[in-house]
């Protein structure tokens, strides 16, 4: 197997479409790139990337801006990311976030060692001016992080 970039931007996948491209993805050896951004992804579709994230080792780029996840979604996603040894770039711009998921978000940036670039264009998110702080908790003990884009929120 030689593919190294999946792109399968607006396809409309399906639940089950999704589930089957994680677990191909999950023991891919090759795949670098997976961009899902603008399909719908659900809870159990969210459950399969959650899983991939934590046993594959080869991906260093995921996007998945505006794909409609949920807190618990973005839960899933980031405790996958917590512990994968290979991402370096993650999109989640356009998706929505709230304090529970904002503190796992914290956690990700304090655990992760790998991650250089996060882009969370939030201000359709919901993350509000106080959950920056347990965002920037994260970032003062990460030593990866060479970009945060948090564009389109009101810091005060």
């Amino acid at each position: 197997n030689t593919l190294k970039n999946l792109v399968l931007f607006t396809c409309g996948l399906q639940p089950e479409g999704l589930e089957e491209v994680m677990k191909g993805v999950q023991v891919n050896t090759k795949l670098k790139t997976l961009k899902l951004s603008y399909n719908t992804i659900d809870n159990k579709s969210v459950s399969c990337l959650g899983m991939m994230l934590k046993k594959n080792k080869t991906l260093k780029k995921l996007y998945l801006s505006e794909c409609g996840l949920q807190p618990e979604g973005l839960e899933e996603v980031m405790k996958g990311v917590q512990v994968n040894t290979k991402l370096k770039t993650l999109k989640l711009s356009y998706n929505t976030i709230d304090n529970k998921s904002v503190s796992c978000l914290g956690m990700m940036l304090k655990k992760n060692k790998t991650l250089k670039k996060l882009y969370m264009h939030l201000s359709e998110c919901g993350l509000q001016p106080e959950g920056l702080e347990e965002v920037m908790k994260g970032v003062q003990v990460n030593t990866k992080l060479e970009t945060l884009e948090l564009r389109g929120n009101t810091i005060d």
